[in-house]
């Protein structure tokens, strides 16, 4: 039992990496990549870019959960050894997703009029562009419904070797697309349309994978009705969480788009983009656990899962805490650096506040991530119910009267209360007493952010210059990983670390 879990620590160590490494490099190719599309498309286009994506994010409920589901139930199979029920199930996912992609499709489709001409503040010149940007989007949502499951397949055998070979170009492409098509001339429709084209082949190289890892889904297309139920089952709940949850994430963007204005999404969007590329490290670390807290809690193996929840709050704070104070001190200077004194003087109050906002969704990643693992979607689900009616009120006031920041605090005070509601009920499904969850590393941990925010103060208060709070920033940093290396970091964690860094060599 203890090689086994010994075994599985070192592996989730390593997948975590993967997808940090991966995300790492989606994020340095974006911070070269977006200052150039911003200047050739404008504030405008580029907010009707941002926009494009928001409408991928929110059409993406109408997959009814089936990618979660799809990763949750293989994990179970692979946990429990039912490897022979695996084509079955991955291929009514599959066939279930593309008819689920076509109808959300359908639906984009016959909105895009209403959209574009009526509901957002898109300059009149820019309609047409704004109808076809749409309609190309409507193409590309089975593509993107069938990537969903066919990556949850490979993660789910924790093969995120395989799942990152084909993320990282993707990523890539993202942002690359738009520079090369600006670069040769072409407009916001081509850029689109050669995002779809680089989905659609990231389809095909994930199911000759998938097909490679378990050469009898080749064998031929299996649908089951009862197996489809039971993905639909559990993915409504997914599904309720998928419809409320883009709405709480992106409604800022389109009422700043109402409101205020369609070039205000372009500049808030790079203040957002920054502070949730700090997701990379707790996405990197649940996208590992989830499967593993599926086949865990699938054996019966609770110990294990209560366990993994306070040492991922734990890793959470200690990898994202120190990153957030740092990025609220410099916003202003990153932004001015990075796109120019325009946007930092519209977006600087924003930024900070929205990375005050991540740490505390980082944390929220562990107890969301383990109700999730554990079969209880509806948990979250109703959560998000809850404060939908909060959140779309208060972003009507706080949008009109503070304009960026005020969006960007009502989207702070709506990740804090899921935070708390969430632990709640991470802890009462796991009979977990949530006095459990705050270790001695974790008050360490507290106390060194703390230690690191009033260092910063004192000298912001003391210079203007540039330089000196570089230097204070470097040497807190290195006091604060000096300290965690012998205080907050235990032997077995330690170990995990030491084989990880022998295994990248």
């Amino acid at each position: 039992m203890g090689t086994a879990l010994k075994v599985r620590g070192s592996l989730l160590a390593r997948n975590a990496f993967l997808n940090i490494a991966a995300r790492v490099s989606s994020l340095l190719i974006a911070v070269v990549a977006v200052p150039y599309v911003i200047r050739h498309l404008g504030p405008d286009r580029f907010g009707l870019l941002s926009l494009a994506w928001t409408v991928i994010g929110y059409f993406a409920l109408f997959d009814l959960g089936i990618g979660p589901a799809t990763t949750k139930f293989v994990a179970e199979l692979v946990g429990k050894g039912e490897m022979g029920r695996l084509p079955e199930l991955v291929w009514t996912a599959l066939v279930s997703q593309t008819c689920f992609g076509v109808v959300a499709g359908i639906l984009l489709a016959l909105i895009t009029p209403r959209l574009v001409d009526d509901m957002l503040k898109i300059p009149l010149a820019l309609h047409s562009e704004a109808h076809i940007v749409f309609l190309l989007l409507a193409l590309s949502f089975p593509i993107d419904f069938v990537n969903g499951s066919l990556q949850g397949m490979l993660m789910a055998t924790q093969r995120f070797d395989l799942v990152n070979v084909v993320a990282v170009p993707s990523s890539a492409f993202t942002y690359m697309v738009p520079v090369v098509a600006l670069a040769f001339g072409f407009g916001l429709p081509d850029i689109v349309l050669g995002l779809v084209l680089a989905r659609l082949a990231a389809s095909g190289i994930l199911f000759s994978l998938c097909v490679r890892l378990y050469p009898s889904l080749a064998k031929g297309i299996q649908f089951n009705s009862r197996l489809l139920s039971s993905l639909v089952g559990y993915g409504c709940w997914v599904t309720i969480s998928g419809a409320v949850g883009p709405v709480l994430v992106y409604f800022d963007r389109f009422l700043i788009g109402s409101l205020v204005s369609i070039a205000a999404v372009g500049f808030y969007q790079p203040a957002y983009m920054i502070a949730t590329k700090l997701w990379i490290l707790p996405a990197g670390l649940m996208t590992t656990l989830f499967p593993a807290f599926s086949a865990s809690a699938g054996r019966g193996d609770m110990e294990w899962v209560r366990s993994a929840l306070i040492r991922s709050l734990k890793f959470l704070l200690l990898l994202v805490g120190p990153l957030v104070v740092v990025l609220i001190f410099f916003a202003h200077t990153i932004l001015a650096v990075w796109l120019g004194t325009k946007f930092a003087a519209e977006g600087t109050a924003a930024l900070q506040i929205l990375a005050a906002g991540v740490l505390i969704n980082s944390l929220a990643n562990a107890p969301y991530c383990l109700l999730q693992g554990i079969g209880r979607p509806d948990i979250t689900a109703k959560f998000h119910l809850i404060e939908l009616p909060l959140h779309v009120v208060l972003a009507w006031v706080l949008v009109s009267r503070f304009r960026l920041a005020g969006a960007a605090l009502v989207w702070t005070i709506r990740v804090t209360i899921d935070f708390l509601l969430l632990t709640v009920a991470a802890c009462r499904f796991t009979h977990l007493s949530p006095r459990a969850l705050v270790t001695r590393e974790m008050r360490r941990i507290a106390a060194m952010l703390a230690t690191l925010t009033i260092a910063l103060l004192l000298t912001w208060s003391s210079s203007r210059a540039m330089l000196p709070h570089a230097l204070a920033a470097l040497a807190s940093g290195g006091a604060f990983l000096l300290i965690t290396w012998h205080y907050i970091i235990n032997g077995e964690e330690k170990w995990q670390l030491k084989t990880l860094l022998k295994m990248q060599r």
